[in-house]
């Protein structure tokens, strides 16, 4: 089976592709499970970074293209609101 490239942000990752043992796939395990908490660590830094950048010099017109979003999504993101998709999948968790 080929491998999937590992996302450049997550380069530090890459240890956890070292030679099969059964402690390697007990943490790429464990690594899996905690994807949910890693999102919310993103988002929450993500979100800390553009309050600053937007409370600096920077407007929702100058980040959106940076971001690759909307100004209006740039708002969202700093004030913490969650886009659609994020929403839909927080009610699945939790209904």
């Amino acid at each position: 089976m080929a491998r999937t490239q590992l996302p450049e942000p997550f380069a530090a990752l890459a240890a956890l592709a070292g030679e099969p043992t059964i402690e390697q796939a007990q943490l790429l395990g464990r690594a899996l499970k905690d994807v949910p908490a890693l999102q919310r660590w993103l988002r929450e830094q993500r979100q800390v970074t553009v309050r600053a950048l937007l409370d600096g010099q920077h407007t929702r017109e100058d980040l959106a293209p940076h971001l690759e979003v909307t100004p209006q999504r740039v708002a969202d993101i700093a004030s913490g609101h969650l886009n659609s998709a994020a929403l839909a999948r927080k009610a699945r968790q939790t209904g």
